[in-house]
């Protein structure tokens, strides 16, 4: 999107400045693993300790995959983890679909949320230093 600003210095110069909406770069993908991440471990820990808990389970079960790794069999932690290969998404669909709904919608909300914390919103652009002397003509 280009701004148009006209010159405060200079009568009848205009210009345009451009800004990048909605560029959040891999920040996003970064916090959504972190969320993700804790979200196994929490529930891996509450698996050991609580095992057979109705709310536990409803949040993950594991599976000792051997090798130190555990999968989740079940619960939230199951539809939040990707599914393993192309059988899977044939035989578990609603796996598929949860999973990337999941991933796009914390996605969407993590861009949202770094735009408005970082200052890189159109509205904190067009109050930056980089155009003080100007003023902008549409608004």
């Amino acid at each position: 999107m280009d701004l148009p600003i006209k010159s405060a210095r200079y009568r009848g110069q205009y210009s345009s400045y451009p800004i990048k909406l909605f560029y959040t770069s891999n920040i996003p993908i970064i916090l959504q693993s972190a969320l993700v991440s804790n979200l196994y471990v929490i529930s891996q820990m509450l698996s050991v300790k609580f095992a057979g808990n109705f709310f536990v389970n409803l949040l993950g079960v594991w599976s000792d995959g051997g090798g130190g790794r555990a999968y989740p069999i079940g619960g939230l932690c199951y539809y939040f983890s990707p599914p393993e290969t192309i059988g899977h998404i044939a035989e578990d669909p609603i796996h598929a679909i949860l999973y990337i709904v999941f991933m796009l919608g914390s996605c969407a909300f993590f861009s949202k949320t770094w735009i408005d914390v970082s200052g890189s919103s159109a509205k904190d652009v067009r109050f930056s230093s980089a155009i003080v002397l100007c003023i902008s003509t549409n608004y």
